[in-house]
Parts: structure tokens; sequence; C-alpha cells
């Protein structure tokens, strides 16, 4: 598939950053779908990856981290736990659908049909 490349200022960047997070936590969506989609969580991690790389990575880094979140922890845990996919998910599947919905990078680990603890650092 041909691949596109956005030329943005740092200003645009941050601005692109909150519009996702508007698609990935809003709490009453009109569109379900958006929140939980490998395709918005692939962008999502291009723009948080190149907000870690700017001038301000160090305040980036730590605002990225879950426990200094507890609002988008909280978000992204009832996202998930209202998935359709997650009942009947293996646990594979389970992290799979985990990641679309939160921002770190470490792996998560999920057991039972309504348990999941997600990264926090």
């Amino acid at each position: 598939m041909k691949e596109y490349t956005l030329s943005l200022d740092y200003y645009e960047l941050l601005n692109l950053h909150k519009a996702l997070l508007e698609a990935k936590f809003n709490s009453d969506p009109d569109n379900e779908l958006v929140s939980g989609s490998p395709l918005v969580a692939g962008v999502y991690i291009q723009v948080r990856d190149l907000l870690m790389q700017s001038d301000k990575s160090d305040d980036w880094k730590a605002w990225f981290q879950l426990k200094n979140r507890p609002d988008r922890r909280k978000s992204a845990i009832i996202r998930i736990l209202g998935d359709e996919r997650w009942e009947k998910a293996s646990d594979d599947d389970k992290k799979k659908i985990a990641g679309n919905y939160d921002w770190c990078e470490k792996e998560y680990h999920c057991s039972g049909s309504r348990t999941i603890s997600i990264c926090d650092d």
C-alpha cells in the first residue's frame, strides 16, 4: 500500500495528538469503533513517538506514563472492558485489543474475561 507523509510543526503535531486523544478517550463517542481501532492506534503511536523525540521529550515521556494519567488509565480500562470482542478473546487477542486502547509500549497481562492489568510505567 502506498504510504503518505505529513509535514507538521510541533504545534500542529500537538493538536493532532489532542484530536486523537478525543477519538480514543471520548466518554460519549459518535462512533464506538474509533477508540479501539488498530488504525487509529497506529497513527497515535506514531504521533506519540514524534512527541517523545521533540525538544520537550522528557515532559512527554512522563506524560505518557499511565501512572501519571489516572484519568486516561480509567478510561482505557472502561473502553477495553466494553469492547464486544473482549469477552470471547484469547489472552493474545486481549493484548492486541488492549494495545489499541492504550498508548504504552509494554505488554499487557490479561486473564479471565473481566480482568486486565494495564502497564503503568
